[in-house]
């Protein structure tokens, strides 16, 4: 029994982690070193490395997810879209964005995206018992 609320409890981490992975990733990039972005508001370069930047966020956490919360590794990473799904609807239906629904939603497919691939590599990693990325 403690050990199915141990792993119940690392699993729910895992996620709420992974997120806030992403939650900072996207707000320092965003906000901090772009100084703000929106559709309307943006040049196409700023735009293109905020991209980036949603891109990096999502699949650090999607990577974080899976490395803490053990196996089954991409399971904990798509643990992930929960809150992720939470936090679009919420920016979609309550007006907080000034933003087109597609420019929206595209944030939202990239980091979900990229969250399950973080979680897909670290999974290869651990099955291949060495780094997929190295220098």
């Amino acid at each position: 029994m403690r050990n199915k609320v141990l792993r119940a409890t690392r699993s729910l981490a895992a996620v709420v982690v992974g997120y806030a992975v992403i939650a900072i990733g996207t707000t320092l990039a965003f906000e901090v070193w772009l100084g703000g972005i929106g559709y309307h508001k943006s040049s196409t370069p700023v735009l293109a490395v905020a991209s980036l930047a949603a891109f990096l966020s999502g699949f650090s956490g999607g990577y974080a997810a899976a490395w803490l919360g053990g196996r089954p590794q991409l399971l904990h990473a798509a643990g992930v879209l929960i809150p992720l799904i939470i936090d679009t609807t919420y920016v979609v239906t309550s007006g907080v964005s000034s933003d087109p629904l597609w420019y929206d939603l595209a944030g939202a497919v990239t980091l979900m995206g990229a969250a399950v691939l973080g979680g897909y590599v670290r999974q290869l990693q651990s099955k291949r018992g060495a780094p997929l990325l190295t220098t």
